[in-house]
């Protein structure tokens, strides 16, 4: 059942996005249901990545938002901009390739699936999940107003810990961890509603000494080593914007010619001078021709 709310949410959240004009190139989940620490109250939250138009590459635009839905939020990304995110080891970021739940482009995500996190920045996330903690955001007033803090920022410093305890003790590094059913997930899941009832002072001294322990986890030496696939990241966004150019563009055509060791046609010699150095040799090419109408 949770299956298929998790995959109708993600395809809803898609069209969402295809509305606004966005080509959807990916939608991964990240959050509770990841970790199965969700109940009643859980929020679907989503990372999404889109294809930037030829337009938004020539002049750098970027784009990086929120968009609040009704059941959740969706992180949005350009395929660049989730790319120079992802590349730093940002735990987040991974698990939302990681997850189970995700629905988009398969290579996409294969290329991605390579990056494993930075352990420094699941140390910065519990250092910025302490100062959310106290912090009292407007959409966290009723938390604030019962108890002084958000119990939901200390339930991630001590599932990021649990982390890297896992990473330590099984030396693979992975994204989030799943709790089993039974007495870990219920406590987790106490801990966000705040059902031990914490005070402030209890929940700020134990948020402290979670991260001090967090810091054994990391060895004094580490660095985190990032992988680079420009080509091919360059590669997809240059073959993808061509498609959407020639499906979007009534004007414009292409055509593919292989010469088989044969001669090149005189017309594109004449008007592509590089293809010169093809001459007898087996080469294949894509002409993009477009006529304007004035």
């Amino acid at each position: 059942m949770i299956k298929q709310k998790m995959f109708k949410t993600l395809n809803e959240y898609k069209k969402i996005l295809e509305e606004q004009g966005y080509k959807v190139i990916y939608v991964g989940l990240y959050g509770s249901q990841n970790y199965n620490c969700d109940d009643e109250y859980s929020d679907i939250d989503v990372k999404a990545i889109i294809l930037p138009t030829l337009h938004d590459v020539i002049f750098r635009k970027v784009t990086s938002k929120v968009i609040e839905c009704e059941k959740g939020s969706i992180d949005v990304k350009d395929l660049i901009t989730f790319y120079d995110v992802i590349k730093k080891g940002n735990f987040s970021y991974i698990e939302s390739i990681d997850t189970k739940y995700s629905i988009g482009d398969k290579y996409i995500k294969s290329l991605f699936s390579q990056f494993k996190p930075n352990l420094k920045s699941i140390l910065g996330a519990m250092h910025e999940k302490r100062k959310a903690l106290t912090h009292e955001y407007p959409s966290k007033y009723k938390e604030f107003e019962q108890w002084g803090f958000d119990p939901k920022q200390y339930h991630h410093i001590v599932r990021l810990l649990h982390l890297l305890q896992e990473i330590d003790k099984t030396k693979k590094v992975v994204s989030y961890l799943e709790y089993e059913d039974g007495s870990e997930r219920e406590d987790m899941i106490s801990i966000k509603r705040n059902n031990f009832n914490y005070t402030k002072e209890q929940v700020e001294t134990l948020s402290d000494i979670c991260i001090e322990e967090a810091k054994k986890y990391i060895p004094d030496d580490y660095k985190y080593v990032p992988i680079n696939i420009d080509n091919e990241i360059n590669d997809f966004i240059e073959n993808n914007i061509k498609i959407e150019l020639l499906k979007n563009q009534p004007a414009l055509s292409a055509r593919e010619y292989r010469t088989f060791d044969g001669d090149i046609p005189k017309k594109d010699l004449e008007k592509f001078p590089i293809l010169e150095q093809y001459k007898g040799k087996d080469i294949s090419y894509i002409v993009y021709e477009s006529v304007e109408i004035l």
